[in-house]
């Protein structure tokens, strides 16, 4: 297990952390130095549940659970983990939080019983043609070609024209949307990402103060509409937060783990053909890719002093949940990095508990959609050879760049 230690400063740790699960590695960079970040992660597995990551959040300290066990009870236990922390509106200088991610039950349930009915599967079924006519459409642009850079043509396309469609804004903006949203979650420097939160901020409060004059999206009817239990209309901050959520998370996880779904069928012909064989096969395939791929790295704070797994905590203290950690952990999965068909995981690639994932759904039938799309339209999708692919780690790990080739159904 490569996790050695670099000497750093010790009074720079907190008495209270063991010095045995002290690690002095920043967890992105770590993340980021093999081929693969999913083996670079998998090497922490077997070594201590937790860690104390000295380069966690964004850089600064922070908890590191390593195993699916811990991680899954971390994320049911709003007790002493709390979603509570207003960390991306706090930078803005506003009140609100995004919502309702940042909200602990029982407030977060009442968010949650207003935004479910968009989300569940019958709601998600009738968004099906949509999703269909947009795959096509993107594919039609580089079929006849032969080939593709699937991130830039089709995969930040394709699921941010489904979050754009969903809530009614324009298509024509998205490469600034998309800039905005990379120096977010991946800029530089603190101020290179304070600026893209404050431009999605402006673009944001202008949308909801026009969509609450006149909505104009069955979602946004929906949620303009929509009452409180004690009767009231959800707020402007309300609104705010719940659309910048929307944001936050429409255009960054989806795209993510399309990227490494058709990475890994371009390397695996074999599933390929399997798949287009056994058509029946393919929701057990989604299920275990995502497995496999999880992309996302939420976190929560501790909330009251307390010892989890006679490990001390402080209130305040950050924790990681690097959900790829979870579906590689050896302990929960045999054989955890191969892609086993007929395994119908449980997984937490969508979280657990009352933070579960509102758009798992349709994030499953976008992902059904571009597999079946491609497998149907091409054959022996691969990277070109002499060609590789190129990926980044952080709050999400994603691929940014993913040449194929393919040869034409026949």
């Amino acid at each position: 297990m490569a996790i050695a230690n670099t000497h750093l400063p010790s009074d720079k740790v907190p008495d209270h952390v063991p010095p045995e699960l002290v690690w002095n590695h920043n967890f992105d960079e770590f993340n980021h130095e093999l081929d693969d970040p999913f083996l670079s992660s998998s090497r922490l597995h077997g070594g201590p549940g937790i860690l104390w990551a000295r380069g966690g959040l964004f850089g600064e300290p922070a908890w590191l659970p390593t195993t699916k066990v811990l991680i899954e009870e971390i994320f049911r236990d709003t007790d002493h983990f709390s979603s509570d922390r207003c960390n991306l509106p706090a930078a803005l200088g506003v009140t609100w939080k995004l919502n309702p991610l940042e909200f602990d039950p029982p407030e977060h349930h009442q968010y949650r019983r207003i935004l479910n009915p968009f989300f569940t599967p019958q709601a998600v079924s009738t968004l099906d043609e949509g999703v269909k006519q947009i795959c096509n459409e993107l594919i039609a642009t580089f079929e006849e070609r032969g080939h593709c850079e699937f991130i830039s043509e089709f995969a930040e396309k394709f699921p941010a024209y489904v979050f754009l469609d969903l809530l009614g804004l324009p298509r024509d903006r998205l490469p600034e949307f998309l800039e905005w949203e990379t120096n977010m979650m991946r800029g530089a420097t603190p101020q290179i990402r304070l600026a893209a939160m404050k431009s999605v901020l402006h673009y944001i409060e202008n949308f909801v103060d026009e969509q609450q004059k006149n909505p104009q999206t069955d979602l946004m009817k929906g949620l303009i509409g929509a009452r409180m239990e004690s009767g009231r209309a959800l707020t402007r901050d309300e609104l705010l937060g719940m659309c910048y959520l929307f944001y936050v998370g429409g255009l960054d996880t989806v795209y993510s783990t399309l990227g490494w779904v058709m990475r890994h069928l371009a390397m695996d012909n074999a599933l390929q053909e399997r798949l287009r064989a056994n058509p029946d096969e393919m929701p057990f395939a989604i299920e275990e890719f995502l497995r496999a791929y999880p992309v996302a790295r939420p976190h929560r704070q501790v909330a009251k002093d307390f010892v989890f797994h006679g490990v001390p905590m402080k209130k305040g203290e950050m924790v990681l949940l690097p959900t790829w950690l979870a579906g590689r952990d050896p302990e929960a999965y045999d054989n955890p990095h191969a892609i086993e068909v007929n395994r119908k995981p449980r997984h937490l690639t969508f979280a657990t508990g009352p933070h579960i994932c509102l758009g798992l759904h349709l994030a499953k039938r976008e992902l059904r959609t571009v597999v079946e799309a491609f497998l149907s339209r091409f054959h022996n999708i691969r990277i070109p050879e002499g060609e590789s692919y190129e990926y980044h780690a952080g709050g999400t790990v994603g691929v940014d760049r993913l040449p194929l080739v393919w040869d034409q159904a026949s």
